[in-house]
């Protein structure tokens, strides 16, 4: 927890203040007045010290550590600080010898433990310049858990990677010896590795254990480690709710242990493997652990299962935490009931299975508790003091905030990177647009200025210039969502801009199936509030400027409600009836709610995966095999039923809708205009070649076989031309690229026959007019019917007055702007979601004929 000290930002100043022309007087003048609202000068030491680390690193001073003047404010009976019991003290000059480590900015200090959420379990990076070079394939090593990149390493090396110039091998020798050397002794340094036997002791005696481990403390990536080689040589699974934590995590202990990703080190992730027979620590995302549990219900190939991030309850932590305890209760002879102090481990019958919880403290009291009073440790994180500041007034623009926010930082304040915080994609390139603008104006005497992006749906490369130092006499500013807040930290930030929204997701349920959810822009939490602030004590002093006001962090939540309150239960039902459980039965932290449980059902019911008596039906089973929602697994068997080449072009739309981004990218005003007159076909309707007046999903399609034939004989820059002047996302076609080849081999195993050489059979003439051939339409029908039996529930009828009303439901839904179908009329629509903003919106929408309901077995009954 950072110390923080909170004071209010008297004014927020207007960007035109610092574009305005300065002779060198007033320039002269502006450098000796004080600065108005910010004092990060009161540490003359820390502030000599930061200097001299942003320096050539040859300067060393001993610095003393403040812990021993600060306790926690967490006291529990028989824990464990940093490998020693609580009430015991060590020495004063324990670390007075220790080397120092390169970039550390100041002398080490630790929060007091007071305030809101003053512990982390996140797993990040530490106090260094550069991330570590890891293999090209996988996404930037993001230098997580106190782990960062080598210190004394050249950034030039650090850019170039080992094969970049000219170089003897002589020399590539000895900079991986030095290198290799470098991690070893970052690795002693860190905060657990003076509690290292403790833990291990721990581990060893209990079957569970819940571990605290503030950010910084190495936790997640030294853990598995630990187990390796202390413990236990099988496998090790450490879960992430994550992508983009699991695979960097796994890069950097891959780096640690000098060997291949994908051998010793692997991870597993959605539609990406890298992982061996030889694998013995494996980082996974929580989603891929769940799906294991379908085919080995006990996990008996894990030793150690480490679940991570735990704090933030993602429904399918949820759902493995609750399995834990009964997999504890098979696996070692019935110590799940016994208790969690390891009873049951002398009575095991063979292959016995331990268990890490690791948990913010406002957690790990309740983790406990549910597995009957595991024992707790807690592990000190680095954390530097963070001066935090509260906007006089509240802000009514966040993102015109952060713009004037950031300038005054960068013309008034010492050197330092800077993190903003921003609720979605749209807000980020928005603001990355105005900070580019407004930065070509100033003055010449003033430092430029890079801009680097981070949000969930961002391609690696562009995520990992974030993580590279920027250029002389530059500072570098990171648009981020709440991914940076907690399983990524990024070297160099010194000040932090929260502008106090994130966008949550909800889902409202209906009984008779169906629902919809909404993606907002909310409050954050008072612990993320913290999560925020303590990015920009990581390396050094640092500063965070909170566009709202102090009562408005008084009055948030203190934490996020589990999502398994608040979001869809269709996939984690289905797979629970896999497993051959119920929701309502299972032993969970927290229970959902009999409205969100029955919907689901419903759902399930609906597609033909549950019959009347819930069971689950041989298709249920198929659809299971496949990692995708239940409907599109749904659209994609039922189009095995139809003539070819109708599973080939299914697969492809499947594939382009599981995509972490949007496929098209959003229109103008005028664009949209011009994308319903069907008689334009300019170029200022960029999508006119492939666009099809009744079907979203027949233009997708469309748009990725004319990109497909495109890649075969153009260039990369040409793609990208293309794509460009089409308005479409080629991040979103290459990923799906990858989904769709992945999909083909999942439909083989299955039994599913697709038929490749076939799906260009007219794919890329559904534009208006030309579609008159017998077997385009005859496909193009059969992709919508197969479509029609997944999104069975997401379908609306025309009504008298002009509107739809759901066929599930009495919602009545507008489809969107971005549709072919917005200014049409058709008798029955399917949709891809329904998101709601003023207004419930159907988007990704295709009119289907009436009639096709009533081949439909739900529809044929009575009762729904």
């Amino acid at each position: 927890m950072p110390t923080a000290t909170t004071q209010t930002i008297p004014k927020i100043r207007d960007p035109s203040y610092y574009f305005k022309h300065q002779n060198r007087k007033q320039k002269e003048k502006q450098k000796k007045k004080p600065v108005p609202w910010v004092d990060v000068s009161d540490d003359d030491q820390s502030s000599k010290s930061k200097a001299t680390s942003r320096g050539n690193g040859k300067e060393k001073h001993h610095h003393q550590h403040q812990h021993q003047n600060s306790k926690h404010s967490l006291k529990r009976k028989n824990s464990f600080v940093n490998g020693h019991s609580e009430h015991s003290s060590n020495s004063k000059h324990e670390h007075k010898h220790k080397k120092r480590r390169h970039s550390l900015a100041a002398s080490t200090a630790s929060g007091s433990g007071s305030g809101p959420a003053s512990a982390s379990v996140n797993d990040t990076v530490d106090e260094h310049d550069t991330p570590p070079p890891v293999d090209s394939l996988s996404p930037p090593p993001s230098s997580m858990n106190g782990l960062g990149p080598v210190p004394g390493s050249s950034k030039k090396a650090h850019l170039n990677g080992s094969s970049a110039g000219p170089s003897t091998s002589h020399s590539n020798s000895s900079s991986a010896k030095a290198k290799a050397q470098a991690i070893q002794e970052q690795r002693a340094q860190l905060p657990i590795a003076k509690g290292k036997d403790k833990i291990i002791e721990e581990i060893r005696k209990n079957e569970v254990t819940i571990l605290l481990g503030e950010t910084g403390s190495g936790k997640t990536t030294q853990i598995p480690q630990y187990i390796l080689t202390s413990l236990f040589p099988s496998l090790i699974g450490i879960t992430q709710p994550r992508k983009v934590a699991a695979t960097s995590l796994a890069s950097r202990v891959a780096s640690e242990t000098q060997t291949p990703l994908g051998s010793l080190v692997g991870y597993s992730v959605r539609f990406d493997d890298r992982t061996s027979p030889s694998t013995r620590i494996k980082y996974l995302t929580d989603g891929m652990l769940v799906r294991e549990m379908m085919a080995d219900p006990l996990l008996g190939g894990y030793g150690v299962i480490v679940v991570d991030e735990a704090h933030e309850r993602t429904l399918r932590t949820d759902v493995i935490i609750a399995n834990l305890k009964k997999i504890l209760r098979v696996r070692n002879g019935g110590g799940g009931d016994d208790g969690a102090k390891g009873k049951g481990a002398d009575k095991a019958p063979f292959n016995p299975l331990k268990v890490v919880i690791m948990s913010a403290t406002l957690d790990a009291e309740k983790f406990s508790k549910f597995f009957n009073n595991a024992p707790i440790l807690y592990v000190k994180g680095r954390q530097h003091p963070v001066k935090i500041y509260h906007a006089a007034q509240p802000q009514l623009d966040y993102t015109d905030a952060a713009l004037r926010t950031f300038f005054q930082i960068h013309t008034d304040q010492p050197p330092g990177d800077v993190l903003v915080f921003l609720p979605g994609q749209e807000d980020i390139e928005a603001l990355k647009t105005s900070i580019e603008l407004y930065a070509k104006q100033l003055p010449v005497d003033k430092p430029g200025v890079l801009v680097c992006t981070m949000f969930a749906a961002q391609d690696p490369s562009h995520t990992s210039a974030a993580f590279l130092p920027a250029p002389p006499h530059t500072r570098k500013v990171i648009l981020a969502t709440n991914i940076a807040e907690t399983s990524i930290t990024i070297p160099g930030i010194t000040y932090v801009i929260d502008t106090g929204k994130h966008k949550s997701k909800h889902h409202l349920s209906r009984l008779t199936g169906g629902g919809f959810d909404t993606l907002l822009t909310t409050d954050i939490t008072k612990s993320s509030a913290s999560q925020r602030a303590g990015r920009a004590g990581r390396e050094g002093p640092g500063v965070c400027f909170r566009l709202y006001t102090e009562e408005a962090f008084r009055a948030m939540k203190d934490a996020d409600e589990p999502e398994v309150l608040r979001v869809s239960l269709v996939g984690s039902i289905l797979g629970m009836k896999c497993l051959g459980q119920e929701m309502v039965e299972l032993d969970m932290l927290d229970k959902p709610d009999m409205e969100s449980i029955a919907s689901a059902l419903k759902t399930l019911w609906l597609l033909g995966a549950l019959d009347n008596t819930q069971s689950l039906t041989p298709l249920g089973k198929k659809m299971s095999l496949f990692p995708l929602d239940p409907p599109l697994a749904c659209a994609l068997l039922a189009s095995s039923s139809h003539p070819p080449p109708t599973t080939s072009h299914v697969l492809t739309l499947v594939s382009l809708l599981s995509t972490t981004s949007k496929p098209f990218l959003p229109l103008t005003a005028q664009e949209r205009e011009r994308l319903h007159e069907k008689t334009d076909t300019s170029s200022s309707n960029p999508r006119a070649a492939f666009t099809h007046p009744h079907s979203d999903h027949l233009t997708l399609l469309a748009a990725y076989s004319a990109y497909s034939e495109i890649a075969l004989t153009e260039n990369k820059a040409s793609r990208r031309a293309w794509c460009r002047k089409h308005g479409i996302n080629e991040r979103a076609f290459l990923e799906a690229r990858d989904i769709r080849r992945q999909l083909v081999e999942v439909c083989r195993r299955a039994g599913v026959a697709v038929e490749e050489g076939q799906e260009k059979s007219g794919a890329a003439n559904t534009n208006t007019g030309t579609n008159t051939s017998t077997s385009t339409k005859d496909w193009e029908d059969w992709v919508i019917r197969s479509l029609g039996h997944g999104l069975a529930g997401n379908s609306a009828f025309l009504q008298p007055d002009g509107t739809y009303k759901q066929t599930m439901g009495q919602t009545i839904v507008k489809i969107h702007p971005s549709s072919v179908l917005v200014d049409k009329k058709v008798p029955a629509i399917i949709y891809d979601e329904l998101i709601y903003t003023n207004q419930i919106y159907a988007r990704g929408v295709s009119a289907i004929p009436k009639s096709f309901f009533l081949s439909l077995d739900a529809f044929k009954q009575r009762k729904a």
